[in-house]
């Protein structure tokens, strides 16, 4: 009984990985990962609450490896939230760049490109202030839209 004791007491709380993994979390959220990967922000969130209880159920090596668990896909969600940022961003300056050689050459913009993913709803692009604008007929006898 006493070396079981004495072998849960040489254990020390895993205070640096509690703090790394709350760090890790807070970074998460502020590159925008509730709304670019939400769902490994939500496991990291639930493996950052089993670290908290089983420290303080004193479960110390339960509690570290939660947290490192935690901190894990909490970097993995900021990671992904930025990749998500950049091709928000990509996304934007590929629909300027076509409006841009529309207005230069006088033509249609071309449609996006079937690959593309949709942009997030949370970051929709707004409507065109102009309602009414009108793009020339095409002449082209393929079919499809201008």
């Amino acid at each position: 009984m006493l070396l079981l004791l004495g072998g849960c007491a040489s254990t020390p709380p895993p205070t640096d990985a509690m703090t790394q993994a709350r760090d890790m979390l807070d970074a998460a959220r502020s590159a925008q990962a509730p709304i670019f990967a939400p769902l490994d922000l939500g496991t990291a969130q639930a493996r950052y609450a089993l670290a908290q209880q089983a420290l303080a159920g004193k479960h110390y090596d339960s509690a570290r490896r939660y947290a490192n668990e935690a901190e894990a896909a909490a970097e993995l969600a900021r990671a992904k939230a930025e990749l998500g940022q950049l091709r928000e961003q990509i996304r934007q300056r590929t629909r300027q760049n076509a409006e841009l050689s529309s207005r230069l050459l006088g033509t249609a913009p071309a449609p996006a490109p079937a690959d593309a993913a949709p942009p997030s709803p949370a970051l929709a692009p707004a409507p065109a202030s102009s309602a009414t604008q009108t793009y020339p007929a095409s002449t082209s006898s393929s079919g499809g839209a201008p």
